[in-house]
């Protein structure tokens, strides 16, 4: 191989002569190629964002949520601790295999939100308010468990705002002769 006496800056490289000037790599074009080999660029596509999995989302918003533990989620929804780790780290539900887990993740998932955004986004006050049972009653949790969701979120509200028992009472004094039969 020949060398020119004004040689590129490459033939310079290979006789060990210093550049004159300094030399900036050209900037890596990932839109539509990576590198050029030769005369072939290589073309890698735009890396497509997949979202995480329904169930993984919501094990995650509900953990967060509660600050609960693997083990103290499961417990919420009478399952075992390693199908909650399972799911968190993205293993899919089979359907036969687990029940209404779905379901019932779905309905904690709803109540556990609303609650959160109750409870000012305080996770404490959320476990707090879901482990509470109003007077006379069962918790949001024991709610949860025998599948009333309704009910889960009643209690929840009884436990943060008390119902204050008696009739309803307006805030203008009765005048005599003021109410009429209701069937009227």
């Amino acid at each position: 191989m020949t060398l020119t006496e004004d040689g590129t800056i490459y033939e310079q490289a290979l006789r060990g002569e210093p550049f004159e000037r300094v030399v900036v790599p050209p900037p890596l074009n990932t839109v539509t190629s990576l590198w050029t080999l030769g005369d072939w660029a290589l073309i890698v596509p735009p890396p497509i964002p997949r979202p995480a999995p329904e169930m993984q989302r919501i094990v995650s918003h509900l953990k967060e949520w509660t600050g609960w533990s693997a083990r103290r989620l499961a417990e919420a929804l009478n399952t075992s601790h390693t199908t909650v780790l399972g799911i968190e780290s993205g293993r899919p539900l089979v359907n036969g295999r687990s029940g209404d887990l779905r379901r019932r993740l779905t309905e904690m998932h709803d109540v556990v939100e609303r609650i959160y955004l109750l409870a000012n986004r305080d996770h404490e006050k959320v476990a707090r308010l879901l482990d509470t049972a109003p007077p006379g009653r069962r918790s949001a949790i024991e709610e949860m468990q025998a599948g009333e969701a309704a009910r889960a979120y009643l209690a929840a509200i009884d436990v943060l705002r008390r119902r204050t028992p008696g009739l309803l009472v307006g805030s203008r004094p009765r005048r005599d002769g003021a109410t009429a039969p209701l069937h009227d």
